[in-house]
């Protein structure tokens, strides 16, 4: 929990922002919880019914997308962060998705399309969204999708008890999509949930103290909304990273595909409490022994994480520079870079082990000081009509789907070298396989272990206005905050716990390999 010093800070920016650059009340708003709960009973938007289906799937981050849902900030309180906006936009139009961007009004609107267009991106894959917001963090208030029976339906989570215009974001989104919705009453964020689309899914132990302490759910009714809102078959729950603000999985560790997770790790050389180390080794560890739906074990590669402290108005809070929090969009991945001595290795390894994506690193240091970064500020909208060939998993007689080839490569099927990819129908395309070199993996049924000293290896004029008609807010000045002052956390240094995983203080690890890991896990 954050200082009170934070809380002032909060205060002197957001009036500066007000007396001295005409954006009254704008400005950051920290991705974790700013304000006291409200109350011990649960505010739904929409009526809490889970979905009726004979066939209720939860798609996995790599599933076949449409579109990202961002929110691009204005204003002079956010200016430091239009590089990271203009090129996070960037990366989603140029993966061929849509650019879903939530503007409060068409002042706003005209903002963003003019940064947008100065900087030579195209819009014509752009769309805006008219409705006022609270905070940037899409991931965390932003819609979570499953089908039911081949349908795509909306499933809402209760956000910032204090954050209302963003908690009442999914029920526009429903309207405007129409796509019908249903309400968990689960205070949770997207941030903090992940799936293999198999229905294996995790959740930190934050959350479930989150709703069984303050929203007095039991264990087993916060296990049920898993099973039936989201038809997860197991719910796993690492521990969060000591003297993190919001407790949320993806600021350590992603899923890559059906096989392999990627889970960070640290050394005091790179800025690390022994306790933030053990905390990493322990969630390699926790995840490596999550059981698999096909029988077989995961494949952990460890990837480098820098910590740092931000400084501000005499007071301090803990960064996490996390690779992790990365956004897959089809056949892209936008990874977060900071420059701070990981980059060029995290970037390896993703390339290494998504050798079929185009990874773009975005610059993200304006944005992780307000406690996340690339993933933490899109969220993923699939695909309207479901198919079981492009959910990005193997199902049936599919030979690859989507990127994923199932650990095959052009010479295990007999071929020259080269690169193979999956057809729309879910079969092997051998095209690539004539005889170029490429930097795949010689051998990916090796899962190595998880030492941590070893590294390893369109239309411009188009404004995309979802309500053209639309004028845009009867009240532009209101920026919907209800009281941004209110941090309501305290002391990040409390609770520090060095736990009960070893760790490694080697500052030199080998810079000529990946970190992987699975069934024979080691932590020195």
């Amino acid at each position: 929990m954050k200082k009170l010093g934070f809380i002032v800070f909060l205060c002197v920016l957001l009036l500066g922002g007000a007396l001295f650059a005409g954006d009254p009340g704008e400005g950051p708003l920290p991705a974790w919880n700013t304000g006291a709960r409200s109350s011990a009973n649960v505010k739904n938007y929409v009526p809490k019914t889970a979905p009726f289906a004979q066939d209720l799937y939860m798609p996995a981050e790599y599933t076949a997308v449409e579109g990202v849902l961002i929110q691009f900030p204005t204003g002079s309180s956010y200016s430091d962060l239009e590089p990271y906006y203009l090129a996070m936009t960037s990366a989603i139009i140029e993966s061929g998705a849509i650019a879903y961007i939530i503007v409060k009004n068409d002042t706003e609107k005209n903002r963003v399309l003019n940064k947008l267009q100065n900087a030579g991106i195209m819009t014509g894959s752009v769309e805006f969204i008219k409705k006022k917001y609270d905070a940037n963090w899409t991931r965390d208030y932003g819609p979570w999708y499953a089908y039911a029976d081949g349908v795509r339906i909306l499933i809402n989570n209760e956000y910032y008890d204090e954050r209302q215009n963003d908690n009442a974001m999914n029920d526009y989104l429903s309207e405007l999509w129409d796509d019908e919705i249903f309400s968990t009453g689960l205070h949770t964020e997207g941030g903090n949930f992940m799936t293999d689309g198999y229905g294996t899914c995790w959740a930190s132990t934050g959350m479930m103290e989150e709703n069984t302490g303050y929203y007095h759910m039991t264990e087993e009714e916060i296990r049920a909304v898993y099973r039936d809102y989201l038809n997860c078959s197991g719910l796993y729950t690492p521990e969060p990273l000591p003297n993190e603000g919001t407790t949320h999985i993806d600021m350590f560790s992603k899923i890559l595909d059906q096989d392999t997770i990627i889970v960070s790790y640290s050394t005091q050389e790179l800025g690390a409490t022994n306790a933030e180390i053990n905390a990493l080794d322990k969630a390699a560890k926790y995840y490596s022994e999550t059981p698999k739906p096909d029988g077989g074990q995961w494949k952990i590669v460890r990837i480098p994480m820098t910590f740092g402290d931000y400084q501000y108005w005499g007071d301090s809070s803990r960064v996490q520079y996390t690779h992790t929090n990365s956004t897959i969009v089809n056949d892209t991945v936008i990874v977060p870079v900071y420059g701070r001595g990981t980059d060029e290795e995290a970037l390896k390894i993703y390339r290494k082990l998504l050798p079929r994506h185009n990874v773009i690193g975005v610059d993200s240091n304006e944005m992780i000081v307000w406690g996340g970064s690339i993933h933490c500020t899109t969220m993923q909208i699939p695909v309207k009509d479901y198919s079981e060939c492009g959910n990005g998993v193997i199902d049936g007689d599919e030979e690859c789907d989507g990127t994923f080839v199932n650990g095959q490569d052009c010479l295990s099927l007999g071929l020259e070298s080269g690169i193979l990819r999956c057809t729309d129908d879910c079969t092997f395309d051998t095209t690539g396989c004539n005889g170029e070199t490429v930097d795949e993996d010689p051998d990916p049924s090796d899962t190595g272990d998880t030492d941590p000293s070893d590294t390893g290896d369109p239309e411009p004029t188009d404004t995309g206005d979802t309500e053209p008609s639309d004028t845009g807010d009867s009240e532009p000045t209101d920026t919907g905050d209800t009281d941004p002052s209110d941090t309501g956390d305290t002391d990040p240094a409390d609770g520090e716990s060095d736990g009960d995983v070893s760790f490694d203080d080697d500052p030199e690890p080998d810079k000529g390999e990946e970190k992987d890991g699975g069934c024979s896990l080691t932590l020195v």
